[in-house]
């Protein structure tokens, strides 16, 4: 990413206050989201029959039989699965369909950085040297509603990265103009890299002279029994605290349709925390 980019995301009052006020900063699992195409290949890592079908297009579409790389791969994505944070920001100043669809009773607020600032912010956060990978992409609108499993495959094998499929969507959602902040989490990988070597090491007894549909449910096999319950973990939601939100918030406006009380409190809130308030949004306005 180059260049300096304003951007921009809409929040409920209790996120606000939670980051201006209490200094903590919100981001979500992406699989938990209500658009299920989205990132959907981490939906289907549960079950038994749907692993299989992954396994089995990785096996003859993409890695030429490589049982090592197919297992490596896949309990990357089942990593990445539990331990991949993510926020929502637009390169739009505001719309209407944004306003709209994050309105939140009338009473959202929409907080302006840059790119550049919420990238600083974000690594001092989650630093690299503990483990953490912090991404801020443009998301490209092309899945389509027909969209399988192995395109999103060959998506993380042309980028040569896990998190790629966090960053597609469906053209339906273009208006957001989003730009995502993505965070993994790698500090327990080393659970999973273990996995992943005793797979493999059984693997190479187990799969001589065996036919390739012997060898895809073999490894499914081992994967289901190996990988690591991470699900019991059930945390959608990461808070973390931050030290100084002036450092990236670069400004505060309210809704339009927020009734002028409602506008006077995040006012006050934005003078005593001495960050710039944009008012009121004047979008359904007349303009002379």
């Amino acid at each position: 990413m180059s260049g300096k980019r304003d951007l921009y995301r809409y929040i409920s009052f209790e996120d606000f206050i939670n980051l201006v006020v209490n200094k903590k900063d919100r981001f979500v699992r992406p699989v938990c989201w209500d658009d299920k195409y989205e990132s959907y290949i981490f939906s289907y890592i549960e079950k038994e029959g749907d692993i299989r079908r992954i396994v089995e297009d990785m096996y003859y579409n993409h890695w030429s039989k490589k049982y090592d790389v197919i297992v490596k791969n896949f309990l990357k994505m089942w990593h990445s699965k539990w331990f991949t944070y993510a926020q929502c920001w637009s390169i739009y100043p505001e719309t209407d369909a944004m306003w709209r669809c994050y309105s939140y009773g009338n009473k959202s607020i929409r907080i302006r950085t840059t790119n550049e600032k919420l990238l600083i912010h974000a690594k001092k956060v989650f630093p690299e040297k503990e483990c953490f990978e912090v991404y801020l992409r443009k998301v490209e609108y092309d899945l389509s509603d027909k969209s399988g499993i192995e395109q999103q495959i060959e998506e993380m094998k042309h980028s040569r990265s896990i998190n790629e499929t966090y960053f597609h969507k469906r053209p339906v959602f273009e208006h957001e103009g989003e730009y995502r902040l993505l965070i993994a989490d790698n500090s327990l990988y080393d659970a999973d890299d273990m996995a992943s070597s005793g797979i493999i090491s059984r693997l190479q007894e187990q799969i001589e002279g065996k036919s390739d549909e012997e060898i895809i449910n073999k490894i499914t096999q081992e994967i289901v029994k190996e990988r690591a319950d991470w699900d019991r973990l059930n945390n959608n939601i990461r808070i973390e605290n931050i030290e100084d939100v002036n450092e990236f918030l670069e400004g505060v406006m309210v809704h339009p349709l927020a009734p002028a009380w409602y506008v006077d409190i995040i006012e006050q809130i934005c003078n005593s925390t001495k960050i710039y308030f944009d008012k009121q949004s004047q979008i359904y306005n007349l303009q002379f």
